[in-house]
């Protein structure tokens, strides 16, 4: 990275962080909209909700693909399974088992690691 990308890197990473809550409120809206029928306003409502929320984050990733290496992009794509899990479980009331606890442990240190070999 260089010295203007590195001065750059807070930016970088909230700007990452928020493109993955963009794109984990598209699977939000999604199951919302699974609970209509199918067609129906409100089911066309959520559904243009998350592509809409698709398209924003489609046009952030190419962003961010410029000014971070791809490796990196799309290993902090993991948090988005986390950040899923917190969805499901906030908004639908959705059980967490040891299975999803082990896997966001695995992701998380998934990326720890990588993040070490960056510095």
């Amino acid at each position: 990275m260089t010295k203007e990308k590195n001065s750059n890197r807070p930016k970088i990473l909230i700007l990452l962080s928020l493109s993955l809550v963009i794109q984990s409120l598209s699977s939000v809206f999604i199951k919302y909209a699974g609970t209509f029928e199918t067609m129906s306003r409100e089911f066309i409502f959520y559904y243009i909700l998350a592509v809409g929320c698709l398209g924003v984050f489609a046009i952030m990733w190419q962003f961010l693909l410029e000014l971070i290496p791809l490796t990196t992009a799309y290993l902090r794509k993991g948090i988005l399974y986390i950040l899923i899990l917190i969805w499901s479980v906030i908004l639908f009331k959705e059980q967490v088992t040891i299975n999803n606890i082990i896997g966001s442990i695995i992701i998380i240190a998934g990326i720890c690691i990588h993040g070490m070999d960056e510095h």
